[in-house]
């Protein structure tokens, strides 16, 4: 009588116990901690938008208030424009400015952060063996790895940072309204308008960056957590411990 279990049990993957333990260990906390501020860092930037608003007044009419709206990716000179009558001069206002590969670079890092903390937290939990081998092969790819994604952060934050301070001043109409050739409320050398059937232009509102703001902050700060853990990985590879240095030593007294 053949006595073989048609239905052998699954093997668990990787270790039979997950080592949970490594949460509690400074490189297992901060890996949680970049995970969750890698979201709130790129999703501050996707959900930023905002506006600007001003208002023109035609001769024999009521000021009417005009509004443009932009967000991510920030390209704000592909924002549909808007055609302005005012008697019969037509005036073509356009955002300038594209900011994109400044706010695309940022949010690349925050979802490579993200996916990349979540695939090393895995290897913590089943994985735990590959990590305290002999070798010591994984926590050197983890802290080569650490460094790179620690240069994306302070690289994309300062990116970001400085794109902005940039789109702050080419959003803002004090900076483009009077200026601009296609404006309706473009000024003369004398401070007059050169249309004549625009009696005022007002600035109405200059649009509000606090979620951009923000995401630079916590972009900051994920760069500081992930140079912050580079010394706590350090310390699990064999640079740290020297085993490289004492293996070839224990060879040559065994061959002596």
């Amino acid at each position: 009588m053949d006595t073989t279990n048609p239905n052998p049990p699954q093997s668990p993957i990787g270790n039979s116990v997950m080592n949970t333990r490594v949460f509690k260990e400074p490189r297992g906390f901060m890996r949680c901690a970049e995970w969750f501020f890698a979201i709130v860092a790129f999703a501050c930037c996707c959900d930023f938008s905002t506006y600007v608003s001003y208002n023109v007044e035609c001769r024999n009419a009521k000021p009417v208030t005009y509004k443009h709206e932009f967000s991510y990716p920030f390209q704000l000179d592909h924002v549909a424009s808007i055609e302005v009558p005012c008697g019969e001069t037509h005036g073509t206002m356009q955002l300038p400015g594209d900011f994109s590969s400044d706010a695309q670079f940022f949010v690349f890092t925050g979802v490579l952060s993200f996916l990349a903390t979540m695939a090393i937290m895995v290897v913590y939990v089943f994985f735990s063996e590959m990590y305290f081998s002999e070798s010591k092969m994984a926590p050197m790819i983890d802290f080569c790895f650490t460094v790179i994604v620690a240069i994306f952060w302070l690289s994309a934050s300062a990116a970001w940072a400085n794109g902005v301070i940039n789109m702050k001043y080419a959003a803002n109409p004090n900076n483009w309204l009077f200026q601009d050739k296609d404006s309706i409320c473009l000024k003369t050398s004398n401070g007059t308008f050169q249309f004549t059937d625009v009696t005022d232009c007002s600035v109405d509102y200059l649009g509000n960056y606090k979620k951009a703001n923000i995401s630079i902050i916590v972009g900051f700060l994920n760069f500081f957590l992930w140079a912050s853990n580079l010394w706590f990985l350090y310390k699990e590879t064999s640079w740290f411990s020297g085993t490289g240095s004492q293996q070839p030593q224990a060879s040559e007294q065994q061959s002596a």
